[in-house]
């Protein structure tokens, strides 16, 4: 096989192969974390707030979001398919760098990139908006260390000195992106003495050669470092390494213990523990079908690959033993080395690797890991050994990242939901509502999940004129919520970077989605009704929740499409959405024509709530054989039908119909 066509197959497999693990669920996701503020902010102040939203910590990022919203326009689609870019092309660069280092290790060379391509024990790639700068930045670091390498191994002056130049530019751009990824460039010095090892092992020459090989690239980190502590104002603790450090000098002992301890949970995690960890996390939680799906597409992935490895296994090596014994050596240390130096920064900055939350922090080390891993695997003597632990880590890197891409894409998918429920239920919302929620699978880790999706439904404009203030607002849903809301605390500044919230407990509305069978539901204070399902939570802080925050007469908002989806289709919950809406408009005549339409096309209630508003209607109305005829599906929950009851005599109904709403519905105290 020719070394042209040999390199066409490993392009064309490493895009196949992370267009199955990365763009499987494109379509499907949608924002997360940061995504929420940042995108916000862009979409209503224009794209150069991003100067202003990185200039805390990081202003390099808003070269590249800026241009990247200009193009995509907030669209997480595009996002997706250019981390997948960055993310493959970040791969492949490290494969040229490789092969660079030991170009006749192409087996082992290739193995070792492709593992880091589908490594899963990075699993934020579907974050893919706020992870663009990791990736481009991972991209960048590779390619100043291979146009190193190339200039190193170059002897014209003019050649030598364009390597020189990318290499130190590339070194800056990354650098631009994640100050943390400051560890590639003890990688780069270890990679110089490991080049001038290979000439002499005389300990005086070659701390000589390498200091003299090294030194024009050490302005990279020089200067950078220069600029980040004499120059630029962070205003970020946690990228901050004089607040960092002063833990060290306040407490040494403790916090050298800890350093110690978060070090070697993070060299496991990142080294050992990312290729299977997360393989138990994700196996045990997916449905049949999933799992199914899941386990077809590892085998599929794995089948393909290794035959592409077979066709290059056929092809003999040229090396001979004492060759390859330098070559184990030379990546198992760098390996090594790598892995510790890509933890450092991360350990300095009193942070851990942790493979479900915090798995970004081992994105550098991961290299070191792979390297190490296929060098330790190549050693072993019997080969079926080797392919069975090889085809081990192919399978879990694949299945970990469909379980985990299915993971955001069901949270989207529920998200969605959510808020088109919403957008049927809730034609305007007033400024300044506090909205407190609950999503049917939780995840709701901060309030700009929350006052994100409401903000770019109901207000996707500048409505200070300079600042970028939301029109609605959140809180979380927890102890210290419940609490402050009970006692009327005051409302406070809740800053999300740019962007100002301002929370009132005084002032909150309610919108809970009890389970994932269950409706939207909006708690009326006035009259609340509780799914069985609801949590506890809810029902204590319900009585306070203000439905005249909703703008029953206002002009209808519905959610953009490049982030929401089309709308769903107009099932029971469509139905119950505008029911509850004309049961607060109080149009009993629509509530009652919508459950006739219901009746026709069959759709019901999953959760008996739901039922309410048309009981009502029926009541109202003077319907007694509806009224008996949803009476045994609230009667058969009697939390429910206690609520029912004391709704129904609460309302202005006529006797007749009265005794019969408490002869249905009031079961026995």
């Amino acid at each position: 096989m020719s070394a042209k066509k040999r390199i066409i197959i490993e392009v064309a497999l490493f895009f196949i192969v992370a267009a199955v693990l990365y763009l499987l669920f494109a379509n499907e996701l949608g924002y997360s974390n940061d995504d929420w503020y940042t995108m916000y902010a862009a979409r209503v102040a224009g794209p150069d707030i991003f100067h202003e939203i990185y200039s805390i910590d990081r202003p390099g990022r808003a070269f590249v979001m800026i241009p990247l919203y200009k193009l995509f326009q907030g669209d997480p689609f595009y996002y997706v398919l250019s981390a997948y870019l960055f993310r493959v092309l970040g791969a492949l660069s490290l494969l040229w760098l490789l092969r660079l280092l030991w170009h006749t290790h192409k087996n082992e060379t290739f193995f070792m990139a492709f593992l880091f391509l589908i490594y899963p024990g990075f699993l934020d790639q579907p974050i893919a908006i706020d992870f663009q700068s990791h990736l481009m930045g991972m991209f960048l670091a590779f390619m100043s260390l291979g146009l190193m390498a190339k200039a190193l191994f170059e002897s014209q002056k003019k050649l030598k000195f364009l390597f020189w130049l990318g290499a130190v530019l590339s070194g800056w751009a990354y650098l631009s992106q994640m100050e943390y990824y400051i560890a590639f460039e003890g990688v780069r010095l270890i990679i110089v003495i490991m080049i001038v090892l290979r000439k002499t092992r005389l300990l005086k020459q070659t701390i000589l050669l390498a200091v003299k090989a090294w030194l024009p690239y050490s302005i990279v980190a020089v200067f950078f470092l220069a600029w980040r502590t004499l120059i630029f104002e962070n205003q970020r603790a946690i990228t901050d390494a004089g607040a960092q450090f002063s833990k060290l000098f306040s407490d040494p002992l403790l916090t050298l213990y800890t350093w110690t301890i978060n070090f070697v949970e993070s060299f496991l995690n990142v080294l050992v523990l990312a290729w299977g960890v997360p393989l138990e996390n994700f196996a045990f939680s997916l449905d049949l079908h999933s799992s199914l799906r899941g386990l077809a597409i590892s085998f599929s992935v794995l089948m393909i690959t290794f035959f592409v490895v077979w066709c290059f296994e056929r092809i003999p090596s040229l090396e001979d033993e004492e060759t390859s014994s330098l070559w184990f050596k030379e990546a198992f240390w760098l390996g090594i080395i790598w892995g510790i130096l890509g933890l450092l920064p991360v350990i300095l900055a009193n942070r851990v690797v942790i493979l479900r939350g915090y798995s970004r922090y081992g994105f550098v080390s991961s290299v070191g890991a792979v390297i190490t891993l296929v060098a330790a695997i190549y050693q072993l003597r019997s080969q079926w050994i080797k392919w069975v632990i090889l085809a081990f880590l192919v399978f879990s890197s694949t299945f970990v990242h469909y379980a985990n891409g299915l993971n955001y894409a069901n949270f989207a998918s529920d998200l969605r939901t959510f808020w088109w429920q919403v957008s049927w239920r809730v034609p305007q919302l007033r400024t300044g509502t506090t909205i407190v929620a609950h999503y049917p699978h939780g995840g709701i880790r901060e309030t700009s999940f929350v006052w994100g999706p409401a903000n770019h439904i109901y207000y996707p404009e500048l409505l200070d004129g300079k600042a970028v203030q939301t029109g609605v607002y959140a809180l979380m849903l927890n102890k210290k919520t419940v609490a402050n809301v009970i006692t009327q605390e005051k409302s406070f500044t809740d800053k999300y970077n740019v962007v100002k919230t301002y929370p009132n407990y005084r002032n909150i509305l309610i919108m809970t989605q009890p389970s994932e069978n269950s409706c939207v539901q909006i708690i009326d204070g006035e009259q609340p009704l509780y799914s069985q399902n609801e949590e506890s939570s809810i029902m204590v802080i319900g009585p306070y929740s203000e439905s005249g925050n909703i703008l029953v007469d206002g002009e209808n908002h519905p959610p953009p499409e490049f982030l929401f989806g089309p709308e769903p289709a107009h099932g029971w919950c469509y139905i119950y959405q505008k029911a509850t809406l004309a049961r607060q408009r109080g149009d009993w005549d629509l509530v009652y024509a919508l459950d006739a339409e219901a009746s026709q096309t069959g759709s019901v209630p999953q959760d008996v709530v739901e039922w309410l508003p048309f009981i009502q209607a029926s009541a109202m109305l003077g319907d007694e054989e509806r009224i008996q005829e949803i009476a045994p599906a609230i009667t058969s929950h009697p939390f429910v039908a206690q609520q029912v009851c004391e709704i129904l005599l609460g309302m202005e109904l006529s006797p007749e119909m009265r005794d019969l709403a408490e002869g249905l519905y009031c079961i026995a105290q």
